[in-house]
This record gives C-alpha cells, sequence and structure tokens, in this order.
C-alpha cells in the first residue's frame, strides 16, 4: 500500500510543470502530443492552415510528398478523433479543414517551429 501510494506522489509531480507561479498537468495534453507526434500529422495541419477552404483527400496526399494514402487516412482519423479537423460534403466532394481548436493548436506551435528554425541541431 505505501509502495502504491508513493508511486502515485510520484507520478503526480512528474505529470506537473511549474511556470510564472502557476503549476499545470500535462496529462490531459498526452493524447494531443501523442498525434501530434506522428508522421504527416503537422504536414496536413499544415496545408490545412494554409488555405481558407475545405481541402479533400487527394489534394491534401499530394501536397506531402512521399505521403501513402494509408498513413494519410490514418491522420485524418487521427485529427477527427481529437477534434483539431472536421470532415464534410461540399457539392457531392469530402472536403477536410480545421476547426477553431485545429486553428488554436496550429497557431500556437508557430512560435515552436519559429524557435526551431531559428536555432536548428
Amino acid at each position: 500500500m505505501w509502495r502504491e501510494s508513493m508511486a502515485q506522489n510520484v507520478r503526480v509531480e512528474s505529470c506537473m510543470i511549474l511556470h510564472d507561479g502557476m503549476q499545470t498537468c500535462i496529462d490531459p495534453s498526452m493524447p494531443l502530443l501523442s498525434v501530434l507526434g506522428k508522421k504527416y500529422t503537422m504536414l496536413i495541419l499544415g496545408v490545412l492552415g494554409n488555405v481558407d477552404h475545405g481541402r479533400n483527400f487527394n489534394e491534401i496526399r499530394r501536397e506531402i510528398p512521399g505521403s501513402s494514402t494509408t498513413m494519410i487516412s490514418r491522420r485524418l482519423t487521427d485529427l477527427l478523433d481529437l477534434g483539431l479537423i472536421t470532415r464534410y460534403e461540399s457539392y457531392g466532394r469530402i472536403l477536410y479543414s480545421l476547426t477553431d481548436l485545429g486553428m488554436k493548436v496550429r497557431g500556437d506551435l508557430i512560435p515552436l517551429f519559429m524557435y526551431m528554425e531559428e536555432h536548428p541541431r
């Protein structure tokens, strides 16, 4: 019992991030971070965020050189499940676009991308 309690306390401490006198738990972010780290996810967010209209599957795939239909399909499903993109029909075509949440997440990541561009490894 004591060991479980200690393990739980360590877990609670390890999930906490302290910043500017505030603390937040990263656990709720793990599903999102897991998907963002998968192949093609960020590229899809980029493709969909670079236009103000929906894109169909083939347009997305063509914008990402070397991508496979299977992987693009999986990432679109992941992004749909997280609520970052929406899938809808328009004039008989299935289109994908960023949701408000998807636009916010994409926008919040841009400073990270800019930092990485300025500090390449």
